[in-house]
This record gives structure tokens, C-alpha cells and sequence, in this order.
């Protein structure tokens, strides 16, 4: 088997294991209901930058607008990603979708206790869905370090969009990036001498393009949060901050996204 072939299998395989993951029991499957199937309406995927750390309400905001998507027929994603140090690598930590209510009249045809079962079902399977997309999505901004020494975000959403956005089937996906965006790795450095630089857009999106790392989000909803923050308390100047939105806004229209806001840091509005 060459290199090549070899790439693609493993592409291939671990594909094929994201698409059969849901960390969230079937209630159809466990009752022996012939229920609706199929992708979700809607997936959110949250994308935890592992060098940003979120204060007390950013945190509440990301779950709260997590919570939107736990619901029948939805699916939420987590994953954590920094770069290949200290046991920082992307991982995702929790996708699973609640499944899609019966309509009215398919529940006629099933018997009254075996109905009374179902409904009790769906109501603990959002339960267990909420309970366990909030450990995850706790466990993942809880342990931000923003002492870790690169943050490599092109290679690493370059990964996740090939790998977890791309191949899943949901009708419509919408992204949450909780990041500062601030690239630090062996493709290019958004710092100079310890501090962030003025960005040439331009000249950083050749690098990129070079590199070969540019994603491909399928036409997903980019909306990000945390961006420029030094620490929980501390930002970025304003005009340096401009260039490094100005740098994303034309790396995401050339990744097949749809940015909605970019939160500097904060996001102004909820997601849709």
C-alpha cells in the first residue's frame, strides 16, 4: 500500500466513524419503533481553541447558545483543538442529535403503553443529551491554557472542516469558533517581538494558500467569539485588532463559509 493509498484509507475510515458516532441512544432503536431517520435539520459545531481563555460570561454565552441546538432533530459538535503540545490536540469531545419526533398521527398507530414509553424516552434522551454536551462543553473551556506555546489554528481548522464538517450530512451547519484567532505556528506568526503585529492580509493569505491548508467548510455559518483577547480581562488595540479581522474576514470567504460576526471579543447578537 503506498503513501498515497494509505492516506485516503485512513480518510476514508475515519470518516466513516464520525459519521456513525452519536453519543446519544437511540430511543427508536431501544423501543423498536420504526421512527424518522436521517441527518439533522441543523448542527452546531463548537471548535474550542485550547489558548483561549473565555471569562465567566462569555463562557454562559457559548452555553447558552449551545442549548439551542440540544433539541429534537438538531445535533451539536464539540471539539477542542491547539496545537501537538502537552497533550493539546484536536479532539472531539462530545456530537450527538436527539432524534425526530413522531408526527401525530403516526403515534395513533402505537399501542398506549408502548406510547407512554416513547414519550418518556424522548424526554430522558434530552436530558441525557443536556447533561452530557454540558460536561463536555465545560471540561473543553475549563481547560484552555493560555500559556501553551504555539496556536496553530489554519492547520488545525484545516483538519476539522476535512475531517468533522464536511462529511456530515446535516442540512444546515453553523460553526462557533472560541477563539483569539491569533496564529502561532510553523506556517506563520501573527506576532513580532512577543506582541501582535499589524497584519498584511494579502501577504499572510499567500502563506496560507502556499501551505496548502486553506478549509473548506461546505457553506456553514462562521460566527466566532473571543477574538483578540489576551486574557480574560485584557484585549487588543483597536487599529492592530482591524488588520486581524480584516485577515480572517478574506480567509473564511475563500473557505467556502459564510461569516456572520466576528466577536472582538464578544459576539453582539445570538446564533442563528
Amino acid at each position: 500500500m503506498n503513501y498515497i493509498t494509505k492516506s485516503i484509507f485512513i480518510f476514508l475510515a475515519f470518516t466513516a466513524l464520525l459519521l456513525a458516532r452519536n453519543d446519544v441512544p437511540s430511543c427508536y432503536d431501544a423501543l423498536k419503533i420504526d421512527g424518522p431517520k436521517g441527518p439533522a435539520q441543523k448542527e452546531l459545531f463548537i471548535l474550542v481553541d485550547q489558548t483561549t481563555v473565555l471569562d465567566k460570561n462569555m463562557m454562559i454565552f457559548t452555553y447558552k447558545n449551545m442549548m439551542k441546538f440540544i433539541k429534537n432533530g438538531y445535533a451539536v459538535t464539540i471539539a477542542s483543538f491547539s496545537a501537538n503540545a502537552n497533550g493539546k490536540y484536536t479532539d472531539v469531545v462530545y456530537s450527538g442529535q436527539l432524534e425526530t419526533l413522531l408526527e401525530d398521527k403516526e403515534k395513533h398507530t402505537i399501542a398506549k403503553k408502548s406510547l407512554r414509553k416513547y414519550q418518556s424516552c424522548m424526554n430522558g434522551q434530552y436530558k441525557y443529551a443536556k447533561k452530557k454536551a454540558t460536561k463536555a462543553l465545560v471540561r473543553v473551556l475549563k481547560g484552555a491554557n493560555k500559556k501553551l506555546p504555539h496556536s496553530d489554528i489554519v492547520k488545525s481548522l484545516n483538519d476539522i472542516s476535512k475531517y468533522i464538517i464536511k462529511p456530515s450530512k446535516s442540512h444546515k451547519k453553523v460553526v462557533l469558533l472560541v477563539s483569539d484567532m491569533m496564529e502561532h505556528s510553523s506556517i506563520t506568526s501573527f506576532y513580532s517581538k512577543g506582541s501582535l503585529k499589524k497584519i498584511d492580509t494579502s501577504k499572510e493569505m499567500k502563506k496560507i494558500e502556499k501551505s496548502g491548508y486553506l478549509a473548506d467548510f461546505d457553506g456553514a455559518d462562521i460566527y466566532i467569539i473571543g477574538t483578540g483577547m489576551v486574557g480574560k480581562n485584557s484585549y487588543r488595540d483597536s487599529k492592530i485588532l482591524k488588520t486581524l479581522t480584516q485577515f480572517w474576514e478574506k480567509y473564511f470567504s475563500q473557505s467556502n463559509a459564510k461569516l456572520k460576526e466576528i466577536g472582538t471579543p464578544m459576539l453582539l447578537e445570538d446564533i442563528e
